[in-house]
């Protein structure tokens, strides 16, 4: 579930509890926020909706948030939902909703984020886009695993993503369900802004550096007579969609990814 899924079903539910309240759904916004918290002991996303609904609803954030988390945590997409401070909530994703951003990545293909992997017109004119070599050596990285993989005739087809459970599993996942917004907000202005752009050129470096913490923290392919098994074949399908990603992110920046360094 990308973060903007979970926002909607967030918004919905808050209706949900307004309505049920007697409450003026109207003081729900347009827009509600999810987040990944800074800390990632708070949980894997965040949202502020309860604070800016409470008082122009008549109703105390706080006492707010707990009727959301209680709605959100009869969800089989939210594992669990926490109230924090004077009304923040904060969300933690079940392992098939963490495991729908890799099919979804894995589904879309060069199409994830929106962009096809191609540079749009503003950004294909830039004279000189920020480099991000960290990102092409990760794909080059992920290119060779997956001809090792190959060769181990070891498939991610038909995986059971409901097994990336691990810490660094989890970071990577919501990394790369992060990518639809670094997009669109890179492409959001006509100008192709250059702050913007190293913005995205930065969530590759991240995304980058979230990969090697998961690849260093989690066993990728069987070792000596060890024989294949379900969660090789989820943690390739990880693999193979944060390949797609930094791909994507690259041909956005009108970078190459290479298959070999």
């Amino acid at each position: 579930m990308i973060p903007a899924a979970l926002a909607e079903l967030v918004r919905s539910l808050a209706r949900d509890v307004l309505t049920s309240r007697g409450l003026d759904p109207a003081a729900l916004p347009a827009t509600v926020t999810v987040r990944r918290p800074r800390d990632p002991g708070h949980g894997d996303y965040m949202t502020n909706v309860a604070l800016q609904i409470g008082n122009r609803a008549g109703v105390a954030p706080r006492e707010f948030a707990g009727d959301l988390a209680q709605a959100l945590a009869l969800r089989s997409e939210v594992r669990s939902a926490e109230v924090a401070g004077p009304g923040f909530l904060n969300l933690r994703l079940a392992a098939q909703a963490q495991g729908a951003i890799v099919a979804q990545v894995l589904a879309d293909g060069a199409g994830f984020g929106a962009l096809q992997g191609r540079p749009t017109p503003g950004l294909a004119g830039l004279e000189e886009p920020p480099s991000v070599p960290a990102a092409q050596y990760a794909h080059a990285r992920l290119a060779a695993l997956a001809r090792h993989a190959a060769e181990l005739k070891i498939s991610w087809a038909g995986a059971q993503l409901e097994l990336l459970e691990h810490e660094r599993e989890g970071e990577l996942i919501r990394m790369l369900g992060e990518f639809p917004r670094i997009v669109a907000a890179a492409v959001a202005a006509q100008t192709a802004e250059l702050h913007e752009l190293r913005r995205l050129a930065r969530y590759l470096e991240q995304l980058s550096d979230a990969y090697h913490r998961f690849e260093g923290s989690c066993r990728l392919l069987p070792m000596g007579d060890e024989p294949p098994g379900p969660r090789h074949a989820a943690r390739l399908a990880l693999c193979h969609a944060t390949r797609q990603v930094l791909a994507n992110g690259l041909g956005v920046l009108g970078l190459s990814a290479p298959e070999q360094m």
